[in-house]
């Protein structure tokens, strides 16, 4: 890895300095305008595939603004594309805008929305000004937290020629760090979705209960066989699941089932073989009670890559320009999953995690975060990360030697956390 003199550090510096102006000032008429749109969406939540307010309102701001946006994007009704610049490498910046049921966008994504456009709305004024080769995508990105909406866009062709991509979460700070304000990535885990359906026959289970063929028991025996395999999974690995519907009354053998599983692994290899053993644990129970199983499998979430030299950049970007405490990265795995996952599969991918002013008690997905997600704070949080991120989609554009970096890590570990054998 090359490494910088004093001398190529502070001219480094001071060019980004002078970029970073560049963005403010570009910014700055349109924060309001942006505000309104950002709070339109954070009153009107909307689950996965069905974020049309959000889409429309985006849309509509950015239209407000001269862009030429492609609404529905790559057959996804509710996905969004803008583009600028012209030559040279394409960096892909993801918007999300999805919410949860019942509690709003008490993961943030109105702020992933927020930090995303401001980066593009960045890039895009300092590529008009400096008249350097360079393209940007903003791609508005639906259903990240069911359905895997990047899943379908990548499937569709929207990472195609792409050659880098960056996204920014808000989370809550870390407790035992609480001075970090953000960190540039850390693993997180591959995830694959299923309905598990059983077929039986209803019989009186006290009358004939030996014409039945028990679907509930089926099911019962399904959560048993993966009780059973959980001990013999991964310490990283999770398998979790509940049953929607089955018998009503308890006198009636039931004659349906349906119930949803998710498995989780490190990586895309493990993930498959863990897959394997939980379908035939599903399969096993058809056998065992005489069902037909019915098996539905969701979109894949991949694990996402950590880009540590992408990671790297951007920590080293927000501690020089803005004097903040960033971390680069985590090894530590994230448990969850997200469907950037899959993007940066793709291509070198950036998903960091900016903290919020919140305590380090509000966990995402929880009311609390909900209400934290929405205040003028978080979005000022959202607008800074945004800047950051406009300064090192910058970088990789302009910076050879650092893109031939970024590019030559990924190639390598695709390949590793591809492997069954990944640990």
């Amino acid at each position: 890895m090359s490494t910088l003199t004093h001398t190529q550090r502070l001219v480094g510096l001071e060019r980004l300095q002078d970029i970073q102006k560049t963005i403010e000032t570009a910014i700055a008429s349109h924060v309001d305008d942006l505000r309104q749109a950002i709070k339109h969406v954070y009153e009107n939540p909307e689950l996965a595939f069905e974020e049309y307010i959000a889409h429309d309102t985006l849309c509509s701001f950015l239209e407000g603004l001269g862009f030429e946006v492609t609404r529905g994007a790559y057959g996804v009704e509710t996905a969004f594309e803008v583009r600028t610049g012209e030559g040279g490498r394409l960096i892909s910046i993801d918007a999300e805008y999805d919410a949860l049921p019942g509690i709003g966008h008490g993961c943030g994504h109105h702020l992933i929305a927020a930090s995303s456009i401001t980066a593009f709305l960045g890039i895009h004024y300092v590529l008009k000004q400096h008249k350097i080769p360079g393209r940007v995508q903003l791609l508005g990105c639906p259903a990240e937290e069911n359905q895997g909406g990047k899943v379908v866009l990548v499937r569709n062709g929207a990472l195609k020629g792409v050659d880098a991509a960056i996204m920014a979460h808000p989370n809550s700070p870390d407790k035992r760090c609480p001075e970090v304000t953000a960190v540039g990535g850390f693993p997180t885990l591959a995830m694959q979705r299923w309905v598990v359906e059983y077929h039986g026959r209803a019989s009186h289970a006290a009358g004939h209960p030996h014409k039945g063929l028990n679907a509930f028991d089926a099911a019962v025996a399904a959560y048993n066989n993966i009780a059973l395999l959980r001990q013999q999974t991964l310490s990283e690995e999770r398998i979790h699941g509940c049953v929607l519907e089955g018998p009503k009354v308890p006198n009636t053998i039931g004659h349906y089932t349906k119930s949803v599983w998710i498995a989780r692994s490190l990586s895309r290899g493990t993930l498959m073989a863990l897959s394997k053993r939980v379908l035939a644990c599903f399969e096993a129970a058809g056998t065992a009670t005489g069902c037909t199983v019915e098996i539905t499998e969701g979109n894949m979430y991949l694990d996402t890559i950590v880009n540590e030299t992408l990671c790297r950049r951007y920590a080293e970007i927000a501690n020089s320009v803005e004097g903040q405490q960033v971390q680069a990265f985590s090894t530590e795995v994230q448990t969850g999953s997200t469907d950037f996952g899959n993007i940066s599969y793709e291509c070198p991918g950036l998903h960091l995690f900016f903290a919020l002013g919140c305590s380090p008690n509000v966990f995402a997905h929880h009311q609390d975060f909900t209400e934290a997600s929405g205040t003028e704070d978080a979005f000022c949080r959202a607008l800074k990360t945004g800047t950051l991120m406009a300064l090192t989609v910058w970088d990789l554009l302009t910076d050879d030697a650092l893109f031939e970096q970024v590019a030559g890590e990924w190639k390598a570990t695709v390949e590793a956390h591809s492997s069954s054998e990944y640990q």
